[in-house]
Formats: structure tokens, C-alpha cells, sequence
């Protein structure tokens, strides 16, 4: 069997939809074209039979073969009517489904423009003939919504019954009853073309509010996965012997940049750790959103089974979840974990493959903490080697991490912002302290001038230069931040 595609679902939606609403409005108009159906035969029939009965009636001679005709005209006229008023009250009173309702509009146009045709070849007044056919099949077209191709089906029987009683009792030779076979069916012409028309127009205004309720169902569902998906970054914390800020930016309302934390104070007179996560999945949107959310399960569950588990460690795991269930599907992420040690005063990091990041001493060196590992994805478990490194991260220090959102950011005229437009930025002497996360963000929408084109996330970790030693009352259990809003 073949497994339905995102696009196949949608047109099946479409034309269900569509096939839901053109049965709802053929239910409506089906009773009112019935309706007016046998009010109309009503006014003929009264007219015609008068007529009919007036013209016959021959001085001396009540009956004749005149009479006969007039009274079966009488009867057909009748049955015309009875079965147009019959349709009336069935559709009131039945829920019929919308391949019924059609069937039955079938049959009851052509039932009148066989009746009109007989009525004609008996010369009753007011049958009016092929006219009549053609006046009845474009009042038809107008009120029900017909597609061109359906319309053609209700005249196709008394042109045919026209042609045959023409072909019998005409005098006519046979060139013209050909030409009369020719030209018959273009009375179908006019009704045709109004189904065209309309079912064109209907079909465009159909979609138009199709897409538009489509896409306001699609922006609210993405306005709550972005609530849910932005629930699973961690708090900031703004103050203590460690901070962390961050500020995210995706490219639409949802993205595939996500940052994790874990918190540790693990006794009374320690400081304790921070390890973060940096992750930048392939892709925007929803498939990179839905990617974030497996990770960051991973995530807590590493850290939920070993809280001290080290930044290669957390990478080399991190590539073996995505080679194995991501990858076959072409996903693929860069990772930069890290483990700051508030006691020893330094930072453990393994970088997958994602941009360096800046290390920013209390004395304005600049340093950079490059990649370590591959892309996280791209190879097994037996051939990933995580490159775990150490770096001194003391007092008065700040860390700033992003992602390619930030360097890749274009301007107008196609240059990159890149590596070393941060490192301008960074490095400036005698710069009070900031909040990076904002400054670096604006610099990027200065230099992009326009929307952004790639998911941004800029995180800043600080160390403070005065600090609050632990004390016991404060102490407690291990506590963690683990993505939680």
C-alpha cells in the first residue's frame, strides 16, 4: 500500500471539503429547483390543456383524434408534475446523501425533457419542444452546482428520444434528420457554460477560504508549539556566583536552536557546576522544532541518569541518538557542550562541529573555544572520538555561545557578518559590562537589514568577580535546571 504523503493528505483534504460543501449546497438548491419545477409545469399545464381542449373541440364533433391528444398531453403534463413535486417533498423529508441527490436531479431533468418532447410530437400547447428541454437543463445549471461534465449527462435522453421520433415520423430526408442530430445537442450548449462559469467561481472562492482557514488553524497550532517549545529552554539565572542570559531569534515563529542547562551545588561548601548544551539542528521550522523536542528528551535523560556526566561524553551520546534515529532521514545537528567548575575555575567543552565559541577574559583577551569533534550524525559511535578539552574559566570571565544564525547573517549586499565581525565586537577594550546576548543580536539586525534568514540563539555565561560563599542553611540537596520554563 502507499503511504500517504503531506501533500496527498492535504488534497484529500481539499477535495473532501470541497465535495462536503458542494453536497450541503445541492441539498439546499435541489428542493428549490424542484419546486419551482412543478410550479412552472403547474402554469403550463393549465395554459396548454386549456388551449389544447379550446383548439380540439370542433363544431358537431366533441371527441376526435385532436381531443385524444390533448388529454394525453393532459396526462404527461401531469406526470411531469407529480414527479417534480414528489422530488420536492422527498428531499424535505429525507436526508439523502449527495451522490443520491445527484442521481435524482438527473433523472428529473431529463424526465421533464422527455415528457416535453413527447408533449411536443403530440402538439400540446406550451411544450415548447427542444426549447423547452433547453430552458429547463439552463435553469438547472444555474441553481445546482453541476461541474460541466455533469451537466451533460440530464439532456443526453431527450435529445436522443428527439432525434429517434424525428428520424420515424418526420418527413424530413436524411440529410435532414443528420443535420438535426448535429445541432440537437447544442441546445445543451448554454447550461454547459453556465455550469463552467460558476463552478469556476466557486472552485476559486472555495480555496481562497480554504487556504485562509488553513492558514490561521497552522499559525495558532504553531503559536503553541512555539509556547510548548520555548517551555523547554532553561530559566535564566540572573544573579549568584554564575549567570546565564540568552536571547533567541528564530527565522519563523518556531526553530531548531535549542540550549540546555543542568545546575549542580552538590555539597555545603562548594559552588558546584553548570553544563550546557548548545545544540543547532539542520533545517528550520516545524521539522527542526520536532527534532529539538526528541534531543532534548535525550538530554534529560542523560543528565536525569548520571548528573556528572562530562561534556564528551554528553557529545559522543548526543551523535550516536542522532546517527541512529536521525540521520537515515538526513538530520543531522552541531552541539557544543560544556561543564563549568565554579571551584576549580575551569570550563570542560567538546565542540560537534559547531562555530567556536568566545571566551572573554576579566582582561579583555579574547580567546576562542574551537571545534572538537564532527558533525554530530555523520558517524557511528565506533569512529567518533569527542575531543573533550580544558580551559581556565575564572572570576570576572564571560562565555558567549551562538549559533550560525549570528555569523552567516547577510547584509544587503551579500557580505556575511562573520567570525571576525564578532570578534570586532567582542573585543573591544575597556567595554563596561554588557549584556551580550542583546548587544551582539542588534549588531546582527543592523547588519542583516531584514528578516532574519536562519534561526539566531546567543547565550552569555558569567562569572562573578564577588561571591557569596555557600552557606549550610542555603545548602541543600543536588538541585538542576533541567530545560525547564
Amino acid at each position: 500500500m502507499r503511504r500517504p504523503t503531506a501533500s496527498s493528505t492535504f488534497t484529500t483534504d481539499f477535495r473532501r471539503e470541497f465535495a462536503a460543501e458542494t453536497d450541503s449546497l445541492l441539498r439546499r438548491r435541489f428542493g428549490w429547483f424542484a419546486g419551482l419545477l412543478a410550479c412552472i409545469g403547474l402554469c403550463f399545464w393549465a395554459i396548454g390543456t386549456a388551449t389544447s381542449f379550446a383548439a380540439a373541440k370542433v363544431e358537431g364533433q366533441d371527441v376526435g383524434p385532436s381531443v385524444s391528444h390533448a388529454i394525453a398531453g393532459s396526462a404527461l403534463s401531469l406526470l411531469n408534475i407529480a414527479i417534480a413535486g414528489g422530488c420536492f417533498f422527498w428531499v424535505r423529508r429525507t436526508k439523502a446523501s449527495g451522490s443520491q441527490l445527484l442521481r435524482t436531479s438527473y433523472v428529473l431533468v431529463a424526465a421533464d425533457g422527455l415528457i416535453r418532447v413527447m408533449l411536443a410530437r403530440l402538439e400540446v400547447s406550451g411544450s415548447l419542444g427542444l426549447a423547452g428541454v433547453m430552458l429547463t437543463h439552463s435553469l438547472a445549471c444555474i441553481l445546482l452546482p453541476w461541474t460541466p461534465r455533469q451537466s451533460l449527462v440530464p439532456p443526453a435522453p431527450p435529445i436522443v428520444l428527439w432525434i429517434v421520433l424525428n428520424a420515424v415520423f418526420s418527413g424530413s430526408g436524411a440529410a435532414g434528420i443528420l443535420l438535426g442530430a448535429v445541432l440537437a445537442p447544442l441546445l445543451a450548449g448554454p447550461g454547459v457554460m453556465i455550469c463552467w462559469l460558476k463552478d469556476s467561481s466557486r472552485l476559486r472562492s472555495f480555496r481562497a477560504r480554504f487556504f485562509e482557514h488553513r492558514y490561521g488553524a497552522v499559525r495558532r497550532e504553531l503559536t503553541d508549539a512555539r509556547r510548548i517549545h520555548e517551555s523547554l529552554f532553561p530559566r535564566e539565572i540572573p544573579d549568584g556566583p554564575i549567570q546565564l542570559t540568552y536571547r533567541y531569534e528564530p527565522m519563523g515563529l518556531i526553530g531548531g536552536d535549542y540550549l540546555f542547562a543542568h545546575r549542580l551545588q552538590p555539597s555545603d561548601d562548594q559552588l558546584g557546576s553548570l553544563s550546557v548544551v548548545l545544540i543547532d539542528v539542520t533545517g528550520h521550522g516545524i521539522t527542526a522544532a520536532l527534532t529539538v523536542n526528541r534531543l532534548y528528551g535525550e538530554l534529560a535523560r542523560i543528565f536525569a541518569e548520571e548528573p556528572f556526566v562530562a561534556p564528551g561524553q554528553v557529545l559522543r551520546l548526543l551523535n550516536r541518538y542522532i546517527h541512529l534515529t536521525l540521520s537515515p532521514h538526513s538530520i543531522y545537528a552541531t552541539a557544543l557542550c560544556m561543564r563549568i567548575d565554579l571551584d576549580r575555575d575551569h570550563v570542560e567543552y567538546a565542540n560537534g562541529g559547531h562555530p567556536p565559541a568566545f571566551l572573554r577574559g576579566v582582561d579583555n583577551t579574547l580567546h576562542e573555544l574551537e571545534s572538537t569533534a564532527m558533525v554530530l550524525g555523520a558517524s557511528a559511535d565506533s569512529e567518533f572520538s569527542h575531543g573533550q578539552q580544558t580551559r581556565r574559566f575564572a572570576r570576572g570571565d564571560t562565555m558567549v555561545l551562538y549559533t550560525d544564525g549570528a555569523i552567516e547573517a547577510a547584509s544587503p549586499e551579500g557580505m556575511m557578518l562573520g567570525l571576525n565581525g564578532l570578534r570586532r565586537i567582542l573585543s573591544a577594550r575597556n567595554a563596561p559590562p554588557l549584556n551580550w546576548p542583546d548587544v551582539l543580536l542588534g549588531a546582527v539586525a543592523d547588519h542583516r537589514r531584514g528578516a532574519p534568514l536562519d534561526d539566531t540563539l546567543i547565550v552569555q555565561i558569567s562569572r562573578a568577580v564577588d561571591v557569596e560563599e555557600p552557606s549550610r542553611e542555603k545548602a541543600g540537596a543536588t538541585r538542576a535546571v533541567q530545560g525547564r520554563a
